[in-house]
């Protein structure tokens, strides 16, 4: 066998590997260990490889993430109106814009 096919075939099981390392992490883990407790808070007899748990794993992850992201924009902009203010700008709320005072 050439090098290159050896090398191929082992780049090709470690990326495979890898990325059942990921969805094993992503999906089973997170995924599904969430979607199960929050399940078993309603109801004792929950399957826990059930489609189910996903769907309710996935929404509660997806909740997280559009929380983080929309917490996320709001501390940026608290930052540019600290750093406006800072400045000695006055920020424009309606456009959110800093706008120099003009020293006369």
């Amino acid at each position: 066998m050439p090098v290159g096919e050896v090398a191929g075939e082992l780049l090709s099981g470690l990326f495979r590997l890898i990325g059942r390392f990921f969805v094993e992490i992503i999906f089973e883990i997170l995924t599904k260990s969430t979607g199960y407790a929050i399940c078993q808070i309603f109801s004792k007899r929950v399957d826990p490889d059930g489609v189910l748990v996903v769907v309710v794993g996935l929404s509660f992850l997806s909740l997280i993430g559009l929380l983080i992201f929309f917490i996320y924009e709001f501390l940026q902009l608290q930052m540019v109106i600290d750093s406006c203010l800072d400045s000695g700008g006055e920020f424009n709320y309606e456009f959110e814009t800093c706008e120099q005072k003009k020293k006369d």
